[in-house]
Parts: C-alpha cells; structure tokens; sequence
C-alpha cells in the first residue's frame, strides 16, 4: 500500500511546472486541501466515530486532480500502489470529460455518498475562497466556491459530520 509520502512524490511529478492562479506551484494548493481534508477526516473518526480513514482521504485529497490535471490515469494511480478508496475518491472528484456545470459536480460528489470525497472537496472549495487563489474580477467563482462548500457541508453533516 501506498502512503501519503509516495501520494506526495506522485502528485509533485505529475504537477511538476504547474502553478496555480495565484502563481505559486500548483503543488501548494494541494497540499493544503490535503492538510484541510485529513483534520476533517480526523475530526469525522475521533469526535463524530464515522468510519473514514484519515490517511487515505489525505493521499486522495494530494492527488484530487491528478486525473483532470495532467496526463495520470486511473491505471497509473493503481500501479503506483493506491489502495481502492483512494483511487474511488480521486475518481469521485475528477471533473467528468463532458462539459458539466459546477452544481452538477458537487451533485455528484454528494451523491456519491462517499464522506471522505465530499470533505476533501470541502477543503478545496475553502481553499478556492483564499483571496489569494481568487482572482480580484472572479466574484462570480468566490459565490460559486462558497455555495458548492454549503451544500456539502450540509451533505456531510447529513451523514454525521460535525466539524467545520
């Protein structure tokens, strides 16, 4: 089985060169929805006693866009030794090839009923909100950001979740 480290090593090579909105290494942004989503996910297992692994929910959050982002594929993360809730929650969050709206989206990662996937969407939808990942003109994405964070928040207290 992987770690955390190895989901690390993976998502920097495959980011390698990519920076995000804010012009700072891609890399960052995932970590820190990485470093959001497994307090989440340990939140969710020590307070609310929810069955979530907080270090896979960490590694599928390093690697949430792997699959959208770059030229990985589901294969490469099996070979690379993810175990099968990992890869599911990267595939949950991966942004479908057909053109979708972002509701739509989010409804399917609530659908999915998979806690692990909507608290690390959570964390990128916070991480999204940072005044320095959104540019000055995008209000429209801070109300869309913001409104995807609602409705999972709601989704997750729906299935236990207490945490922010």
């Amino acid at each position: 089985m992987s770690s955390i480290f190895d989901a690390h090593s993976f998502a920097i090579t495959a980011h390698a060169g990519q920076i995000d909105k804010g012009g700072q290494p891609y890399i960052r942004h995932l970590e820190r929805v990485a470093n959001a989503a497994v307090a989440r996910a340990g939140h969710a297992r020590a307070v609310d006693s929810l069955a979530i692994d907080p270090m896979a929910v960490m590694q599928a959050a390093i690697l949430h866009d792997v699959l959208e982002d770059t030229p990985r594929t589901i294969a490469d993360l099996r070979a690379a030794g993810f175990g099968a809730d990992v890869v599911e929650m990267v595939t949950i969050l991966t942004k479908p090839v057909a053109r979708t709206a972002y509701s739509e989206r989010i409804t399917r990662v609530i659908e999915s009923g998979n806690l692990g996937a909507i608290l690390i969407k959570m964390s990128d939808n916070a991480d999204n909100l940072s005044p320095d990942r959104t540019l000055p003109d995008a209000g429209w994405l801070k109300e869309r950001y913001a409104a995807g964070f609602a409705r999972l928040k709601q989704a997750a207290q729906g299935l236990g979740y207490t945490g922010d």
